[in-house]
């Protein structure tokens, strides 16, 4: 590309010389000037899409429930850190949609499995009954459908779960 010939500044003491470039701004043309989506509406539509996908999620959780119990005797059995792997990301994902869709007992078990598995110290094996453990307390959520942070007893057993992984990661 040539590059443009400026012409040249003038030569007279204490004058100033400058020229202006005009840039085209193509962007202004797409974007228009007003109006545009309302976002009332938007948060409406999103709501609706949540409690479509709500009902779902509850079909999911049943299947990923049963998977669980798989993985859990695949691992039992074996040791496979394979089917702990599978646990642990098939866990981890349910964690993430539990309180999205109104079931954060989901994300509270979840949590503190992903930290037992994540924080358990090299050469030490994950205990199978703490996987049992934290299955059981998942399907019973599943089972009895407790949305929301659950009852005395729902909160009680998510903190013996905790009590239970804090003891045997050693804190």
């Amino acid at each position: 590309m040539a590059k443009e010939q400026l012409p040249e500044a003038p030569r007279e003491a204490g004058t100033a010389w400058h020229q202006i470039i005009e840039r085209p701004n193509e962007l202004a043309k797409k974007v228009p000037k007003t109006g545009g989506r309302d976002p009332e509406r938007a948060i409406a539509e999103a709501d609706q899409i949540v409690k479509k996908l709500e009902v779902e999620y509850i079909d999911k959780l049943g299947q990923d429930i049963d998977r669980l119990q798989s993985y859990g005797v695949k691992y039992r059995d074996s040791r496979d850190p394979r089917a702990l792997d599978g646990l642990f990301r098939l866990i981890h994902n349910m964690r993430g949609q539990g309180s999205t869709f109104g079931y954060p007992l989901i994300t509270d078990i979840g949590r503190s499995f992903c930290r037992y598995v994540r924080e358990l110290p090299p050469g030490k094996e994950v205990t199978p009954a703490l996987i049992d453990q934290h299955v059981d307390a998942m399907k019973v959520v599943y089972k009895r459908g407790i949305k929301g942070e659950g009852d005395e007893i729902a909160q009680a057993v998510v903190e013996a779960l905790a009590d239970a992984v804090a003891r045997e990661l050693g804190r």
